[in-house]
């Protein structure tokens, strides 16, 4: 499906009419359906790609958003066809307090939140490595497909009655509660099998492993929210 086709779905499971929505504009819903892939492609890791990352000579640290604005965790990395393995921060400083400034090969390599990297040892010369990582999806407008799995699609149907009904109080939060718990059970489902795959493929980070995630603390959360949210000021 289109984000438009997703787009009238959505309008259609909340009653109103696509052609002449009254309950929420064209931006609110296709930013809803951005949102929704954003985040499923964020819990399950199922968007992924391989490009050319270039390490600096003698430079330990980088910014990875700076190089690839998509960004959100590494995958794997090689340097002419040779496994760079990662490790924490506390790992390189166990191991040699003068990492940061050893020159060599690189053998070792970590990321922070989805910026700060690193790298030892670092170069002498300025050295390309293979990077395959999880990323986010690119905006959409109307006429273009979602980059998750088309068997997905419907989630984002889904996760937009949840965010659309949002505002409009006890009774719609209620049933928009019911369309996330739908949306969650469809991102563990696609994570486990990016999981699966992931493993086979000996990946360095896996998704986010939901079904051992309290959804009762999430739900409590957005209703206290959307109550917030919804209740003028006295």
């Amino acid at each position: 499906m289109t984000c438009l086709e997703i787009s009238r779905r959505i309008l259609e499971r909340i009653d109103d009419d696509p052609d002449d929505p009254s309950s929420a504009t064209e931006a609110e819903v296709i930013a809803a359906i951005q949102e929704g892939q954003e985040l499923m492609a964020l819990l399950t890791l199922c968007l992924e790609t391989t490009a050319t990352l270039t390490l600096a000579a003698s430079t330990p640290f980088a910014s990875m958003r700076g190089t690839f604005p998509n960004f959100l965790v590494p995958l794997r990395m090689q340097i002419g066809g040779v496994r760079v393995r990662p490790a924490t921060l506390a790992d390189l400083d166990s191991l040699n307090d003068a990492w940061q400034s050893t020159a060599g090969t690189p053998t070792r390599y970590g990321t922070a939140g989805f910026n700060f990297f690193w790298v030892t040892p670092q170069p002498t010369v300025s050295t390309d490595a293979d990077l395959t990582y999880a990323k986010s999806p690119a905006p959409m407008v109307q006429d273009d497909f979602p980059e998750v799995p088309v068997a997905y699609h419907m989630s984002l149907v889904r996760y937009g009655v949840y965010k659309v009904r949002l505002k409009e109080g006890a009774q719609g939060l209620e049933r928009g509660v019911v369309e996330l718990n739908r949306f969650l059970d469809d991102c563990q489902q696609l994570g486990d099998f990016v999981r699966a795959k992931s493993q086979a493929a000996r990946y360095d980070v896996l998704p986010f492993e939901l079904k051992l995630y309290d959804r009762s603390r999430l739900i409590a959360k957005v209703k206290e929210k959307a109550w917030q949210r919804n209740t003028p000021p006295q």
